[in-house]
């Protein structure tokens, strides 16, 4: 009784998580809920646990569960968003409270830029584990992606009540700041990350970024220079590098960037940024090294 009556609470969570439907698509949903509130959450083995690379969720263990999910995660690594979608909901009706084949799915239609379906599934992913701040940096990504400023810092800020530790809180909220062209307000939140720790790469990429828009193309540089890409980092970091070399004449390391920066066309960077705009950047770079 008791692992239904928690079944119960966290499937009423995931309903008022929902975004407003009609109202016989709300009503046949909640049926389907109801239904599902009889069967006690789904769980991983105690043996299995769940981690993070490049914002997929991967689990360790050989269950069921786990082995889907890595086989969804593989073809995420790869860029198949598509299939990996496919996938994931085909198992998801028999787990629907497993968190990884959620959060995953928010990701996948974070990439194919279906950005209702991808908040659907990460406010689902939310309520079943409220305490990870990841999934509040996705919601507010998207809420940004969508210009909805405001939701967006509520989802930061939300993370950093979870997870004050979280460094790319501080740089996401910069970055917004940084679209919105406050250059001063993207600077104390970069600057707060750094003083955390003075060597976080993404921060130190804003900080570069800021430099760059302010036309310190040097400055820039050396910011750039200090980011360990042996480390975790935006992928956006090869454009600014490329763009700065470009700007500094350095055509041969602007080539080389933009050429790697193609390799990722499945990254988040270009729901934001033209593919065409990028490959006209290389031609351009590789021109000039030529004269």
């Amino acid at each position: 009784m008791t692992a239904r009556l928690t079944g119960a609470r966290l499937i009423l969570s995931l309903v008022i998580a929902t975004p407003a439907m009609a109202a016989e698509e709300d009503f046949l949903r909640l049926q389907h809920l109801l239904r599902l509130a009889d069967k006690p959450p789904e769980t991983a083995t105690a043996k299995d646990r769940i981690y993070f690379k490049n914002d997929i969720a991967f689990c360790t263990g050989e269950s069921d569960l786990a082995r889907e999910n890595n086989l969804a995660a593989g073809m995420m690594e790869r860029g198949d968003f598509e299939g990996a979608s496919a996938h994931l909901n085909s198992v998801l009706k028999n787990a629907s409270l497993f968190f990884p084949f959620r959060y995953n799915l928010g990701t996948c239609y974070f990439h194919l830029n279906l950005l209702s379906r991808s908040l659907l599934h990460y406010r689902k992913a939310q309520a079943v584990v409220p305490e990870y701040a990841g999934t509040y940096l996705r919601i507010g990504a998207i809420h940004q992606l969508q210009y909805r400023d405001h939701e967006a810092i509520e989802s930061y800020r939300e993370a950093l009540r979870v997870n004050r530790n979280e460094l790319n809180t501080y740089v996401l909220i910069g970055d917004l700041f940084f679209e919105r062209n406050q250059l001063q307000l993207a600077k104390k939140y970069y600057d707060t990350c750094l003083r955390i720790d003075h060597r976080f790469n993404n921060a130190l990429l804003g900080r570069a970024k800021i430099h760059f828009r302010e036309g310190e193309y040097h400055k820039a540089m050396v910011s750039l220079k200090m980011v360990d890409t042996r480390k975790e980092f935006d992928i956006s970091y090869h454009y600014y590098y490329a763009e700065a070399a470009f700007k500094l004449r350095d055509y041969a390391a602007a080539s080389r960037n933009y050429e790697t920066l193609l390799r990722h066309k499945a990254d988040r960077f270009f729901l934001t940024h033209s593919v065409s705009l990028i490959e006209r950047k290389l031609y351009l770079s590789n021109r000039f090294i030529q004269e």
